[in-house]
């Protein structure tokens, strides 16, 4: 018997709240909904210009089809659970925290069995003809679909970070036009050091254990697991956490033009990528 497939497009537990001046929102990650339902809920709608956040949550036996769209690109975090992914003629098993790109144009199948839960964030970013034009340069980077466990992807290192930190490219640059993303785990005491960017836009999505203190400009906001938070544009910003805490959460870089990314070029790399299986 065919699954049935449900959509509700709904806010978050625990709605868009705002601590200070940093805006914070506690996402509805469950351990199980009904089964047979896909459930795509907002996620800080309305933060970030050309970008949209959905927490989407499926409950095995359930099926979710991602039609191919020309006018934006879509990522894919997963957060938890187990499933299986396709695109064309790739197939994928999803066990544990995987980053999904697909090229531009490409769709997905997402599939969960009967008594999995799969949890995910998925950020679709609207694309510019500058931004196509950009595609065009990496023929190499839009070939095939780039999927990655967290704990696979390449390390860097960064001057604002102590060295027990390891940081993580989940999305190196040119793959989406101007954006980027990637992990930052730690433990505590520790700090990542006080920066500001004004020419990129950013999230930050608290991963399981996360529990650390955000800091931008005079504001403060406390990022648990499963907890996306837009960094104020301009702020001067940094992280801390405390003895006996973990730090581990994504940022994803919004970048205002192609000139900006020239800000990655403060991570320094230190293991290359390994392929995809």
């Amino acid at each position: 018997m065919r699954p049935l497939v449900a959509a509700a497009m709904i806010l978050c537990a625990g709605t868009q709240a705002v601590a200070g001046q940093i805006p914070v929102q506690k996402l509805a990650v469950q351990q199980a909904g009904t089964p047979g339902r896909v459930e795509i809920r907002k996620a800080l709608p309305g933060e970030i210009k050309e970008v949209t956040t959905d927490l989407v949550s499926m409950t095995g036996p359930a099926k979710h089809v991602e039609a191919a769209r020309q006018d934006s690109e879509v990522v894919w975090l997963f957060l938890g659970g187990k499933g299986s992914l396709k695109t064309k003629d790739k197939s994928y098993v999803l066990d544990g925290e995987t980053i999904a790109r697909a090229p531009l144009g490409w769709g997905w199948e997402i599939e969960v069995a009967k008594g999995e839960v799969l949890q995910a964030l998925r950020v679709r970013k609207q694309i510019t003809e500058a931004d196509r034009a950009e595609l065009k340069k990496f023929p190499e980077n839009n070939a095939a679909p780039h999927v990655m466990k967290f704990s696979d992807c390449p390390k860097y290192g960064e001057a604002i970070k102590s060295k027990k930190t390891v940081s993580r490219t989940l999305l190196p640059e040119n793959f989406v036009p101007r954006m980027a993303m990637g992990t930052v785990e730690t433990t505590g005491p520790d700090v990542v050091g006080a920066h500001k960017h004004p020419m990129l836009e950013q999230l930050f999505l608290g991963l399981r254990d996360n529990d650390i203190t955000v800091i931008a400009d005079e504001a403060k906001a406390n990022l648990t697991p499963f907890t996306l938070l837009h960094i104020p544009l301009g702020s001067m910003h940094g992280a801390e956490v405390a003895e006996g805490k973990k730090l581990h959460y994504v940022w994803m870089d919004f970048f205002a033009t192609k000139e900006g990314q020239e800000w990655l070029k403060m991570h320094k790399p230190e293991t290359p990528a390994k392929p995809a299986k």
